[in-house]
């Protein structure tokens, strides 16, 4: 009896983990920018004191990155960063070493870091608001 709970719980996780976006990339754009629109949520110029510790891919046009503050940010990039949502990491490309602009700052890919992707806004978020905008496009799991 013991197994079968074993096996039944690995098979679940092996499916939980298997579960591709059930939307494109477009809609995906799409959601994100009706949810800003909704939320009313206000933009900032510069994001100051900034320690980079990770990120989180969304589309090839939105990307969440985090402070070593606790702090989630929503990027939105001027037009598509192609492969952006498929790349294995990302480099900030800016002036300063603790503040990222949005003017003139950019986003590249390792995979591909001359191809910049410049920063249209940027928006802070609360642990809630990241949490659902992981989940836009996301199949629902039981």
């Amino acid at each position: 009896m013991k197994n079968i709970l074993v096996i039944t719980l690995t098979a679940t996780v092996l499916l939980g983990c298997s579960a591709t976006s059930n939307i494109s990339l477009k809609e995906k754009d799409q959601a994100y920018a009706k949810y800003l629109s909704e939320e009313n949520l206000a933009g900032e110029d510069k994001i100051n004191s900034f320690r980079f510790k990770g990120w989180k891919p969304l589309s090839d046009k939105f990307l969440i990155i985090s402070a070593a503050h606790k702090k989630d940010y929503l990027i939105e990039t001027q037009g598509t960063c192609h492969d952006l949502n498929e790349s294995h990491g990302i480099e900030l490309n800016r002036f300063s070493n603790f503040v990222i602009h949005k003017e003139g700052d950019s986003i590249s890919t390792i995979e591909q870091p001359t191809k910049k992707c410049f920063i249209k806004s940027i928006y802070p978020l609360t642990a809630g608001q990241t949490e659902y905008l992981e989940s836009i496009g996301n199949p629902i799991q039981s």
